[in-house]
């Protein structure tokens, strides 16, 4: 968290990282000065405060609403700007006041409970998560930012923004081109700004992996390099760190929980042999080719004649993320949940 002075020195000096939010602090009587500078630069000035006090004694306080008030303006104290902080957005170009790092978690938490508690949150919050691949992986990082299932999450995707990607994805015209590590970074910033983030934005390699994969808790993998795919898994196995993967295929979803299996391998064991005999494999471990619905199998035998690419929705891409989030935060609090592989979408159960 930076002082005023700080903050006017980046806008003289932008440092480029378009997707980070810068957080300041003032002091009582800098309103004025700060006002004055974000209007000079264009920047829109938030300030939803008296709201968010408001929750916070309602979180606080349940049990006595006659004393909210109150509590609000002795949290508060005698200059409202200069309690909590202000987030500044460069993509933005706004500025939103925002309650300091713990009244702030407790809040955008409360609704948490006690699906997960609040022992569970504060566990959580100390747990450090990676997902490589940010198509459906996008979706699964927002997902469990949103739940708070780790304090630090790290993002990792070489690729860009395509228009093709908006059928699924949540971003918008004027996203494209942008990476897709700063695309979710940014879509993370806004639901918490004090969440810890980190970009890898070469993606995943081979002379990278085992530095990405040191000091995790825990896995997601969406990425489409098989070799990249059995590397991390191999490396994860060593360090006994969990990995989870879902598909936007039938709600197909793989938990592989090295962390209680340190004997299991890769794939669950049915991708094997050299890299470029892996598809094969890795069409036996999500189900064979006969697993693909009927609309899938007709799709990706017109790719490259009638169809550019393989098909996915919007609908499906966020059912992984929900099946993602749901394993990750039972792994991430201790539950120790067997190997499985297989198909979990609704239309196994729905006629």
């Amino acid at each position: 968290m930076i002082d005023l002075d700080a903050f006017a020195g980046t806008l003289d000096a932008p440092s480029g990282h378009s997707w980070r939010p810068v957080i300041l602090r003032l002091l009582p009587g800098e309103m004025g000065r700060f006002t004055m500078l974000c209007r000079r630069q264009g920047i829109a000035v938030i300030d939803t405060i008296d709201r968010q006090l408001t929750e916070l004694a309602a979180v606080r306080l349940p049990d006595r609403p006659g004393e909210h008030e109150q509590y609000a303006r002795e949290v508060a104290g005698d200059d409202v700007s200069a309690y909590g902080a202000w987030v500044h957005l460069p993509w933005l170009s706004q500025v939103a006041h925002v309650l300091p790092p713990s009244d702030y978690f407790d809040v955008v938490t409360a609704r948490n409970q006690l699906k997960i508690t609040r022992a569970e949150q504060d566990l959580l919050r100390k747990k450090r998560v990676a997902v490589i691949g940010l198509s459906v992986g996008g979706e699964v990082a927002v997902a469990l930012a949103q739940e708070h299932l780790c304090g630090h999450i790290v993002l990792a995707d070489h690729d860009r923004l395509d228009l093709s990607n908006l059928n699924r994805l949540g971003a918008g015209i004027h996203d494209l081109g942008l990476p897709k590590t700063q695309l979710v970074a940014r879509r993370i910033a806004v639901i918490d700004p004090y969440l810890e983030i980190t970009l890898v934005e070469e993606g995943v390699t081979e002379d990278n992996a085992a530095e990405f994969m040191d000091g995790l808790d825990l896995l997601v993998d969406e990425c489409d390099g098989l070799a990249i795919k059995h590397l991390v898994r191999r490396l994860a196995r060593d360090r006994g760190v969990d990995v989870v993967y879902a598909a936007d295929e039938r709600g197909f979803l793989s938990v592989e929980p090295y962390g209680g299996h340190p004997g299991l391998e890769p794939f669950h064991g049915l991708v094997a042999g050299r890299p470029e005999a892996y598809l094969d494999g890795l069409v036996s471990w999500l189900g064979g080719r006969e697993a693909l619905s009927e609309r899938s199998r007709r799709s990706a035998e017109l790719i490259g004649t009638s169809l550019s690419g393989y098909p996915q929705l919007a609908g499906e891409a966020r059912y992984a993320a929900g099946q993602v989030a749901h394993v990750a935060r039972r792994l991430l609090l201790g539950e120790r949940l067997p190997p499985f592989h297989g198909h979990l979408g609704p239309g196994e159960f729905l006629p």
